[in-house]
């Protein structure tokens, strides 16, 4: 058996060079990987919105039947496989999420399981793989996990505080609700909103017909913009506001990429995350 092992760690090892190139939504997005807000959102949208599930198997190139049954192996091969299937998984983007102190050769059996699953597989990032249910009456890491006692614990907390007349007469729960002149407010900021387009939209007829011009935007060097040149970035793509059936809101999404092209560093005040 141990030569065995010594060949499978072998093309473990050379399974590692079996990287794929990037999903093209990455290409598509001009999204940074090396910047840590565009690589939580992208990651989210490869994973969950254009992402398909394919087996652990055909990702990593290492087949969930060369994988020797855990009862087969002694305790010192089954942690020195877990290391070497852990740093490949590691290299196809897959966390394994056991407790910091849980011994190596009794993650063997999790991770022989979880070579039977399929999963999405991501460019870059991590995705993180649970093995605990966070359930109190059985616990998938005996003596090495403390979750559940403190999930147990902040639940425990919560449920006193919520019923806790002294802490909830603090609270005023007229302080929470939208006022009249709050929604007079509101009603303001959207007429001025839409007195600013408006006369936007009218400033740019009156130069189109006292100087002829088709229509269109410019640069301000009077160079007309061409939409479909201009890049969008990856805040974009997993924004609400992308491609909506609302032409004014696209004319300014288009005109505020159009402004930040040559940054380096796209920002959007009014940016909604399709996560929310």
């Amino acid at each position: 058996m141990q030569h065995y092992i010594d060949q499978l760690i072998g093309d473990i090892r050379e399974a590692t060079l079996n990287v794929k190139p990037p999903h093209k939504l990455w290409f598509e997005s001009y999204a940074d990987p090396d910047d840590e807000g565009e690589l939580e959102d992208m990651s989210y949208v490869e994973q969950y919105l254009y992402g398909k599930e394919e087996p652990i198997s055909d990702i990593t190139g290492i087949d969930v039947s060369l994988l020797p049954p855990p009862n087969k192996l002694t305790e010192d091969q089954q942690a020195i496989m877990s290391v070497e299937l852990e740093k490949l998984l590691e290299i196809f983007h897959f966390h394994l999420d056991f407790p910091e102190t849980y011994p190596a050769h009794l993650r063997y059996p999790f991770i022989v399981n979880f070579w039977n699953e399929s999963h999405v597989p991501l460019s870059f990032g991590k995705s993180h793989i649970e093995f605990c249910d966070y359930c109190n009456d059985y616990c998938a890491f005996p003596d090495y996990c403390t979750v559940c006692p403190e999930v147990k614990a902040q639940m425990e907390f919560d449920e006193q505080f919520e019923t806790d007349d002294t802490k909830m007469e603090e609270i005023d729960i007229n302080d929470l609700l939208v006022t009249p002149k709050n929604i007079e407010n509101w009603l303001k900021m959207q007429e001025n909103e839409k007195d600013d387009i408006d006369q936007l939209f009218r400033i740019s007829k009156k130069n189109d017909d006292e100087f002829g011009f088709v229509g269109g935007f410019f640069h301000d060097d009077g160079t007309p913009i061409d939409p479909n040149s201009i890049p969008v970035p990856g805040l974009c793509i997993i924004c609400k506001k992308h491609n909506i059936d609302d032409p004014e809101e696209n004319i300014l999404c288009m005109l505020n990429r159009s402004d930040q092209r040559n940054e380096s560093n796209f920002q959007c005040g009014a940016f909604e995350s399709i996560k929310g």
